[in-house]
């Protein structure tokens, strides 16, 4: 009688407090497998289940989400990206895409993601280099050819200097897409920052050219979502050009992104310059006040030499828990100006956690990495604060 009254206690539904609190650990469950699914998408297919296991730590559960996640990624086979510059793997290479568009003379491979390749050509009416991207529409998906139409449409619209400008598109007589772009020859704004050691204000008045370029962008609706220094490149002349719309939001109008993956949970972008919001997987807030947190992100590290948050010996999830919940670092601790120095109060402001605490407009950021600029040219006195 003991046992049979032991077993209907048992059997009895849980308390809807408890119901509660198993529903809303689920969805915290599911929020955190997509956030850790969308940075491991960024590694090595090998080196993925270490980086899950090491997110997931004790987990069980969250670490089997994740890998049923990452394999059903796998089967999907919907996504490419690849960048002016990059040198992919040849061994998780796809076959060739030997087909050029008519007018092109191929120079050299400049790199290749799961099914598409970017190759650098000659345009034969002109003698100048331009960068050709292709996509193999066959195997690439239904969600990486809108997003490859999509950057194609964008790029049409969008004009100014420190643009990469598009040349024409088209599809070639074997059914694969193409973009042509301008050939951007130089490397990404770190690289040429260090290896040119370009002084301090000029590094601003780079990081001015780029929010004018993210400036128009934002006019249109479009939010780029993933600006770091290797989508910024600095060509021979010294100017600098934003790259890769590839993950671009559009907000409004006939282009508006209605059909990509921006659920609850799910990170666009990349790790170390991830917004507050991105790093938390609110896609939805990620708007172009985001943009203008990353772009703060790639100024601080211009000028510091390292970025705003201390990430020595930390696990990806560690990472996002920073950027969420951590105040990044004062310009002056690093040693890059001095305290009461204009560039202080700036950057409190630029990565701040909230959108609303931050600059509201990249043209108001473009003006403000000028005032730097002119504050640090050689012979400059300094008000301080």
């Amino acid at each position: 009688m003991e046992r049979e009254d032991v077993k209907h206690q048992d059997d009895r539904p849980a308390p809807q407090g408890a119901r509660d609190a198993a529903r809303a650990d689920g969805v915290q469950r599911l929020r955190r497998a997509r956030a850790i699914f969308s940075v491991a998408l960024d590694y090595p297919a090998e080196e993925r289940p270490s980086f899950v296991q090491d997110s997931a730590g004790d987990d069980a559960m969250l670490h089997d989400l994740v890998m049923n996640l990452l394999a059903a990624d796998a089967d999907s086979d919907d996504a490419w990206e690849t960048r002016q510059g990059d040198a992919l793997s040849a061994d998780a290479a796809p076959a060739p895409l030997a087909t050029l568009p008519p007018g092109y003379t191929l120079i050299r491979e400049l790199g290749r993601g799961g099914v598409g390749v970017v190759f650098l050509c000659w345009e034969d009416s002109t003698g100048d280099r331009v960068a050709v991207k292709v996509i193999d529409t066959r195997s690439a998906g239904r969600s990486a050819t809108r997003r490859f139409n999509r950057e194609c449409k964008l790029l049409s619209t969008l004009r100014h200097a420190s643009l990469v400008g598009l040349r024409g598109r088209g599809t070639l007589e074997n059914g694969c897409a193409y973009l042509v772009m301008d050939f951007v020859d130089g490397g990404d704004i770190r690289r040429h920052c260090r290896e040119s050691r370009v002084p301090a204000w000029r590094r601003m008045q780079l990081m001015a050219d780029v929010a004018d370029a993210v400036a128009v962008a934002h006019a249109r609706n479009v939010v780029h979502r993933d600006l770091k220094p290797a989508n910024i490149l600095v060509d021979r002349s010294g100017c600098a050009k934003v790259i890769d719309f590839g993950a671009a939001r559009v907000s409004e109008g006939t282009m508006q992104s209605r059909h990509e993956h921006t659920l609850t949970g799910q990170i666009v972008g990349t790790l170390s310059y991830l917004s507050p919001e991105q790093a938390s997987g609110q896609s939805r807030r990620a708007d172009h006040r985001s943009d203008l947190y990353q772009l703060a992100v790639v100024a601080f590290e211009l000028l510091a030499n390292r970025m705003p948050f201390d990430f020595d010996g930390q696990t990806s999830a560690e990472k996002l828990r920073t950027i969420i919940a951590e105040p990044a670092i004062g310009i002056e601790s690093t040693g890059a100006v001095e305290a009461g120095h204009p560039a202080c109060a700036f950057f409190e402001k630029a990565l701040a956690k909230e959108p609303a605490d931050r600059f509201q407009a990249a043209s108001e950021m473009a003006s403000g990495f000028r005032e730097l600029a002119n504050a640090m040219r050689p012979g400059r006195r300094v008000m301080q604060r």
